[in-house]
């Protein structure tokens, strides 16, 4: 994804937009067509988006300073047939000065092709430093006194993250405390004996939950820590891309389900359960948290997690271990793939899109009902309750990918 859209409720002021540029809210704002509108979004009432930026490269994650600066990871190889990225560093600073939605200072800094770099997912703000994975690292910039791009070389938080197999990025959350929740996502679709092979067994014990499938927690106040399988913090999760931290400061985590059940198991699934089985997930992050991969995945039809079939399972009907791990929050649609997800705790936008969380998805091949469609919805809990019935899904927007 190389645009960027600025999304904006018309009842509020673009969080891109400077405070003196910033139209009233009122019979004005409401009685006004989206201005610049120039997305191609099929938008929810109340919103309004322009292209903030086009072509800078693979955008994954991005986080917005309290400026109003946003601040965006690229990603480079073979998820992108290994193009060539742009000439810059992979994190991209973007400002827009105007209040029109759009970017019209656009810097680049950090690590290049030719220094080594191939880009990465997370990035954060933490005591007005930019925290960003690179490789096998997460690092940290410091913003000089009245400039949003760093100007020195970075200082290293945490390296030797493992790094190759099916999702070898590293995305992060920081709570308030400076603890930092990293995701070391599977390096396999389902610890098989033979990755991606029909009827291939899962390896058992799946040794792979030693060093990922699982989150790590390191202070984001210390450098030069490396990683040690010490510091996990809660395994049985495949891929958590979406990150977010509740009022409570609970942290919240989106799960992507594996692949390939009809495909490695046509004895058990049916063709049409490639496209609906398994639910994505979202995730109450405990400590010592078992979720179930991969031994376990969420059925959305019987409401539970029942036992795959790699480890033994019928296609559905079979429980056994999954009894004792860790049920999720809410689930989503097969293969959505929840991509990110950040609270909403502010007061501008309608009242249905207040104290929740936007996820945004980026959709997959092989859930047909998602195919080429890229998302976000708007997802909120009743109070004292997770059962997943009492989730209240809001779709924003989507588009032809």
């Amino acid at each position: 994804m190389s645009a960027l859209v600025a999304l904006a409720a018309m009842y509020m002021c673009s969080s891109f937009a400077p405070a003196q540029n910033q139209p009233h809210r009122g019979a004005e704002a409401k009685g006004q067509a989206c201005p610049n509108d120039d997305s191609g979004l099929q938008l929810a009432a109340g919103f309004c988006a322009t292209v903030f930026a086009d072509d800078i490269g693979h955008a994954r994650h991005m986080v917005v300073a309290s400026s109003g600066v946003l601040y965006v990871n690229t990603w480079s190889g073979r998820y992108y047939g290994n193009d060539t990225p742009r000439a810059g560093g992979f994190l991209v600073v973007l400002e827009d000065k105007s209040g029109a939605g759009k970017a019209d200072v656009i810097e680049r800094f950090g690590e290049t092709v030719q220094s080594g770099g191939a880009g990465g997912a997370g990035i954060g703000i933490y005591k007005g430093s930019i925290y960003a994975e690179i490789n096998d690292r997460i690092v940290r910039y410091s913003l000089p006194a009245g400039s949003i791009v760093p100007s020195g070389s970075a200082d290293t938080i945490v390296s030797g993250l493992p790094l190759g197999g099916d999702h070898p990025m590293h995305p992060f959350v920081i709570n308030a405390e400076g603890s930092m929740y990293v995701d070391l996502a599977s390096a396999t679709n389902s610890c098989q004996l033979k990755n991606r092979t029909l009827k291939s067994p899962g390896a058992n014990p799946c040794t792979e939950l030693e060093t990922r499938g699982g989150i790590w927690r390191y202070d984001a106040n210390k450098t030069n820590q490396t990683f040690s399988t010490a510091d996990r913090y809660a395994t049985g999760i495949r891929n958590a891309e979406g990150f977010a931290i509740d009022s409570s400061g609970r942290v919240l985590i989106t799960q992507h389900g594996r692949d390939q059940l009809h495909a490695n198991w046509p004895d058990l699934y049916r063709p049409d359960q490639e496209a609906t089985l398994p639910a994505e997930e979202l995730l109450l992050l405990k400590l010592e948290g078992d979720y179930g991969w991969p031994e376990c995945y969420y059925d959305p039809f019987v409401e539970k997690l029942v036992l795959a079939p790699v480890y033994g399972g019928d296609g559905g009907n079979a429980i056994g271990l999954c009894a004792n791990k860790i049920a999720p929050t809410a689930t989503f649609p097969a293969h959505w793939a929840p991509n990110a997800m950040v609270r909403y705790d502010k007061r501008e936008s309608p009242a249905r899109y207040r104290d929740g969380v936007f996820i945004a998805f980026h959709g997959h091949g092989i859930g047909r009902r998602m195919r080429k469609v890229a998302t976000t919805w708007f997802f909120s809990r009743s109070p004292g309750t997770a059962h997943p019935a009492s989730a209240k899904y809001l779709r924003m927007v989507s588009r032809e990918r």
